[in-house]
């Protein structure tokens, strides 16, 4: 059972087999927060995150196939909805379930939720209405920053692009539009799509970095990359796509899972095997280990942690531009915290100039380097323009 459910019988701190906060991987400033700021996030589906909804910051929810439809809180998730849960707590949340260590860098920004498609199926007719829709609302909202973590279904030029227009138009409009380029950067047909491919949007690819015994180590992620028919280099810079802590949803399997593993790891012997003995069917434990001792059953419990990503009770890693981008949303937002006068065309500026390149990594694949935070923060302080 979760804390939320009343029974605090695990610990909330992360685990052995923890990731690095994003606050850690971006060097950010963490006395910004995102403080007056207003965040759009437009995903195929969303639950009221205690992470989001606890602090009363969620703003507003709006789903375009249905606009009578309400978000849902603590009932049994549908599929559709962790991928924009888990977008928008990576980018906002305000890690109230890690004891606050996996808080997102706008943990104190408002959030507006827009739910694109129906059940998980989204095309770029339901991409562009979610567009319509922010700009007829994002003055009446006070929407600032807008991260689009999905894409569209072909390339095409500007003038053929509905969404590429409206992405442009809102940008026109003063909202900074940041774009996951796509993971196709594997493959032939690596070019991404709209909206990552307008002009104007922020598309932002990834990298995995690592701790070596004399610093920090990178390696880029498989980011779709390319020009855009217009000959604009995508993605403009990386930010972190590998191992991102994101929230598992209250309600499923998999929330009662990790928190049992998590309780495992701090149990006493004594307790740990009849646990074990308890639960090995859901944990997928195997009876050998049990029947070997509590060291065998310690070495089982971290092993299926590593196997399901779990970092914490409630949260695992997970891998994608689609989480590059809110991260660099939510460094968007600690900019027009520290100088609301920012426009869109000044924010990414700033973001490409105080980048920096990994050494040796192809330009096009990275294009101006790797997300800095605090040197951001910095240049959008000194009104850098």
């Amino acid at each position: 059972m979760s804390e939320a459910a009343g029974t605090p019988d695990h610990i909330h701190a992360p685990g052995p087999t923890a990731v690095a906060p994003t606050a850690v991987r971006v060097a950010a400033n963490e006395e910004l927060t995102g403080r007056g700021v207003t965040m759009a996030f437009l995903d195929s589906g969303f639950t009221a995150h205690p992470d989001l909804a606890r602090s009363g910051r969620l703003l507003a929810f709006h789903a375009i196939e249905d606009p009578s439809a309400s978000l849902a809180a603590f009932s049994e998730p549908r599929p559709w909805e962790w991928h924009g849960t888990q977008t928008s707590v990576v980018a906002a949340g305000d890690g109230s379930l890690s004891e606050g260590v996996y808080r997102g860098l706008a943990s104190s920004a408002r959030v507006v939720l827009v739910q694109v498609g129906r059940e998980g199926s989204i095309h770029e007719e339901e991409i562009a209405r979610a567009l319509e829709w922010l700009l007829e609302n994002h003055e009446r909202l006070g929407i600032r920053v807008v991260n689009i973590s999905l894409g569209g279904d072909l390339e095409a030029p500007l003038e053929q692009s509905r969404v590429n227009q409206l992405a442009e138009e809102a940008v026109r409009r003063g909202l900074v539009l940041v774009v996951a380029a796509g993971n196709s950067g594997g493959g032939p047909r690596h070019a991404p799509l709209p909206p990552a491919s307008a002009p104007s949007v922020i598309t932002v690819g990834g990298y995995h970095d690592w701790r070596e015994e004399n610093g920090r180590a990178f390696a880029l992620y498989l980011s779709s990359f390319g020009h855009t028919p217009e000959g604009v280099a995508k993605p403009e810079l990386i930010a972190p796509a590998m191992e991102v802590a994101a929230p598992i949803l209250e309600g499923t399997r998999e929330f009662r899972v990790a928190e049992m593993l998590t309780r495992m790891t701090t149990a006493p012997d004594d307790e740990l095997v009849g646990l074990a003995r308890d639960h090995r069917e859901d944990l997928d434990l195997p009876s050998q280990g049990i029947e070997a001792g509590p060291d065998a059953v310690r070495a089982a419990v971290i092993d299926r942690l590593k196997e399901k990503k779990i970092v914490a009770a409630h949260y695992q890693h997970v891998d994608g531009t689609s989480f590059a981008a809110p991260i660099v949303a939510s460094v968007v937002a600690q900019m027009l915290e520290a100088n609301p006068s920012l426009g869109p065309a000044a924010v990414k500026a700033i973001l490409m100039a105080t980048a920096e390149r990994i050494e040796g990594a192809p330009a096009e694949r990275q294009g101006h380097g790797v997300v800095d935070a605090r040197r951001a923060i910095e240049a959008a302080r000194a009104g850098v323009r």
